[in-house]
């Protein structure tokens, strides 16, 4: 058997960050009914051996990639297509590397893994102070704010900042005073800096480098989602944005729109739209919402976990999905079982973790029958999935409602 790197009682160091948000998660769980536990996850995504395959920014195996820094897009159900989807290809490596297919076992597995892949990507990397270093007098700052005695006077000082404070506040800050600074920014003849890939967290790396030692430590939350989900009203989000719904198209759908990196990053890219955003809500006779304390980080972890659920499937289109992709050649035209067994008629609630979770226990079976019915293994966008289990839903609904 190939070795990997990963020392197997100990947990993937950025995974560990998922503490303080499972303590918040609770909030979530509530509104979200079936949501996952990330620690639980991570303790499966050892338990099971995923981590011999996939490191989790460096910690964990390198036949796989690395799930901390590929990330997880979408809901839930791009995680459980693309699961799905990489099945046959993760089951000859695991067969080359002489290693055993996971199987869930709880209920609850399979949810609590995605919720601990989901979240890989909301907490952000290391940053390198020494290229923020740089980026601070790229991106013009030290023209109005001075660091350890180098630079403007017009702004104020930002060495005077705890080393501890969240980069989320920072960033939060930097929205409150976007308007003030682009017009110093521009009074100056300089073009308002972005931030691409890195380059915030780098950024805000080198300004906690810098910042006080003996200033008290702050508490870094990972957001409230109930409250968040207050302040995407309270402070007009919605007028812009929708999350997989219908209504405002002023701003993008951030259900469906893809977020890349952490939370940091996103807060970046937020501050990159500023003068648009800003120029929206002008238009719309809006003032531009002001973030304390720690609503910034409450609003992105509602966007997060509502992202999460993803978008409702549809019955009908699912029909269609089950019959194109050959389930019903071994599950029957009405699900109620043939070759396969039948798709009707459990006992458990038919949740879209419990239908995913049995698809992937099933998935050897399922590929012995499907090669001996030269029927190709059926690969899935995540709104074909997501139809797919509507349909199935429907399917173990209406047999239950039988006498």
């Amino acid at each position: 058997m190939r070795e990997t790197s990963c020392k197997s009682g100990a947990p993937p160091p950025a995974a560990l960050l998922l503490t303080s948000f499972a303590l918040v998660l609770s909030a979530g769980v509530e509104a979200q009914e079936g949501f996952g536990d990330p620690i639980q996850g991570q303790a499966i995504f050892q338990s099971l051996g995923c981590v011999r395959c996939h490191a989790v920014r460096g910690a964990g195996g390198r036949i796989g990639p690395d799930l901390g820094r590929k990330g997880v897009r979408g809901s839930f159900y791009d995680i459980a297509a693309d699961m799905w989807n990489h099945s046959p290809i993760m089951d000859e490596k695991m067969r080359e590397f002489h290693l055993t297919r996971p199987r869930f076992g709880e209920e609850s597995d399979l949810s609590n893994l995605a919720a601990f892949l989901y979240f890989l990507k909301y907490f952000d990397e290391p940053g390198d102070p020494q290229a923020g270093k740089t980026l601070f007098t790229e991106k013009h700052c030290i023209r109005c704010h001075a660091v350890a005695g180098q630079g403007g006077d017009t702004a104020p000082r930002l060495d005077r900042l705890p080393r501890s404070v969240s980069p989320l506040r920072i960033a939060q800050d930097l929205w409150n005073h976007g308007s003030a600074m682009v017009t110093a920014i521009q009074m100056q003849g300089l073009d308002v800096p972005t931030f691409q890939g890195n380059e915030i967290i780098d950024l805000l790396a080198y300004l906690r480098s810098q910042g006080e030692r003996r200033a008290t430590r702050e508490f870094q939350s990972s957001g409230e989602p109930t409250n968040g989900r207050k302040l995407f009203e309270s402070k007009g989000c919605s007028r812009c944005h929708t999350i997989f719904g219908t209504g405002s198209s002023v701003g993008p759908d951030l259900g469906i729109t893809e977020l890349r990196g952490s939370v940091t990053q996103i807060a970046g890219r937020m501050w990159n739209h500023w003068p648009q955003m800003s120029q929206a809500m002008r238009d719309l006779g809006m003032q531009r919402p002001e973030f304390s304390a720690d609503e910034l980080a409450d609003l992105f972890s509602y966007v997060f976990i509502a992202r999460y659920e993803g978008r409702l499937g549809d019955v009908s289109r699912g029909e269609t999905v089950y019959r194109s992709k050959g389930c019903a050649t071994c599950h029957g035209e009405g699900g109620q079982g043939d070759i396969g067994p039948s798709l009707a008629g459990d006992s458990q609630p038919a949740t879209k973790e419990r239908i995913t979770q049995r698809m992937w226990n099933h998935g050897p079976r399922m590929w012995e029958e499907m090669a001996e019915q030269r029927i190709p293994w059926p690969r899935f966008s995540a709104e074909q999935l997501a139809d797919l289990i509507a349909y199935l839903q429907s399917l173990e609904s209406t047999t239950s409602d039988v006498p």
